[in-house]
């Protein structure tokens, strides 16, 4: 229910709802805001009395001070008040609530985001908060103590743990009701950078030694950079009505092939190990050609792709050293990914292909992950990656390579499907979701 429905259920006296108004008007403080609140009355005194000329009375606003401003406004009030007109008194305190709750938001931004109000952020807050199924004095609290340095948690708690859920460090419902809000509806380009994934503008407003990066998609958690990534959690569609569920891939604007680009250095490495066209074509490879069978998972790596592709090797009699073969397909891979390998950060990827050269799919995928991390800390500087579960308030804090690897181990955070090696859309790493 929005505040303005909650107001018209109490259904307020005239004279209650004209002293609300005049303690609402005294509380704005912002001259801009004073002057638009001056332009509404007036608009409302002309509805009231339309024949009332501008230059007949001493009731229009003498626009010479915000007092003498605030003045016409509380003679403009008990106007509307004496007209028994309630319905353009109510208008005049859901006009006057946004404007005092645009004020708080201002000042809470300007308090916790070192960038300070860009691309209409207060007015989006703002509808955020009227949206919240409570009074109107909870929501100035609300924004009250966003403004405040203890702010509603202690952000620097994200570094301490490597899983956690930011909306259980939350205590008041109706604050863990608004982080998850603006978890989801605060995103993309909004003047602070390339582009602002979802809960990064949460965890900036919310939580204490939390900002945003100056230009770019980080926030800062007590210094240290931190990439959020997130994960829906799964969404259903209004179409099908079937969930799904998306997560963040490991990539950035430079640095990167795709899986198409490594599908075609792959290709290469396949035909020198002795295998020819005719059997790389049954996956698909180079192309795939109109009305040809295609073995079931191709040559995607996926498991049923990595399965296809440890029975290609392995049956091929002209290769003799397996291991050696699959390392050389591995390296391709990864090369083709990430174009700018530094020498030796591919060496645990390609130390997980045993010694027969059978690969494991999910050991594999969790060596590529790890590597898709190093690789993107390196291309962007920043300290941890933190895959969000913007529904759960759940995360997972990927940062050195032990912890990342105890994560990844353990499972806590997991990858939602294979590469799809004839998408582009599949590069770095495949979507990383929470799991726990």
């Amino acid at each position: 229910m929005l505040l303005n429905e909650l107001f018209e259920a109490a259904s307020p006296t005239s004279a209650g709802a004209s002293q609300e108004a005049k303690e609402l008007i005294s509380k704005v403080d912002t001259p801009s805001a004073i002057n638009k609140a001056v332009a509404y009355l007036n608009d409302i005194l002309k509805k009231i009395n339309p024949e009332q000329k501008p230059n007949d009375t001493d009731d229009m606003p003498v626009a010479e001070s915000p007092g003498s401003d605030k003045q016409f406004a509380i003679d403009a009030i008990e106007k509307i008040a004496a007209s028994g007109n309630e319905d353009q008194l109510n208008a005049v305190i859901n006009f006057l609530r946004t404007a005092e709750l645009t004020e708080l938001a201002t000042a809470a931004i300007n308090a916790r985001l070192t960038q300070g109000v860009k691309g209409g952020l207060d007015q989006k807050l703002v509808q955020i908060v009227q949206s919240l199924n409570t009074s109107f004095e909870k929501t100035e609290a609300i924004l009250q103590q966003m403004a405040s340095p203890d702010a509603f948690w202690d952000g620097t708690l994200l570094l301490q743990s490597s899983v956690g859920n930011v909306y259980d460090q939350i205590t008041d419902p109706i604050v863990k009701e608004l982080a998850k809000k603006m978890s989801i509806q605060l995103r993309g380009a909004m003047g602070y950078g390339p582009d602002q994934g979802p809960g990064e503008f949460m965890l900036a407003l919310t939580g204490s030694g939390v900002d945003l990066a100056d230009k770019s998609d980080l926030v800062l958690v007590d210094g240290k950079g931190v990439e959020v990534k997130a994960d829906n959690g799964g969404i259903v569609s209004t179409k099908t009505g079937k969930k799904s569920r998306s997560g963040g891939r490991l990539y950035s604007t430079s640095g990167y092939g795709t899986a198409v680009t490594a599908k075609l250095v792959m290709y290469e490495v396949l035909k020198k190990q002795g295998i020819t066209d005719e059997e790389l074509q049954k996956y698909g490879w180079p192309k795939r050609i109109d009305g040809q069978e295609i073995i079931k998972g191709g040559l995607n790596f996926n498991a049923a792709g990595v399965n296809n592709l440890n029975n290609l090797i392995n049956n091929n009699n002209k290769i003799n050293d397996k291991r050696a073969a699959m390392q050389s397909v591995m390296a391709a891979f990864a090369n083709g990914l990430y174009l700018e390998l530094p020498v030796g950060m591919i060496s645990s990827f390609l130390e997980a292909v045993p010694s027969d050269g059978i690969i494991d799919y999910q050991t594999m995928m969790k060596e590529l992950v790890l590597l898709g991390h190093e690789y993107y800390k390196k291309q962007e500087g920043h300290d941890y990656i933190m895959i969000f579960n913007t529904q759960t308030g759940k995360f997972g804090m990927m940062g050195d390579e032990k912890t990342s690897r105890d994560i990844i181990g353990s499972n806590k955070i997991k990858v939602n499907s294979g590469m799809d090696m004839n998408d582009d859309r599949s590069k770095g790493t495949p979507q990383l979701l929470t799991n726990f």
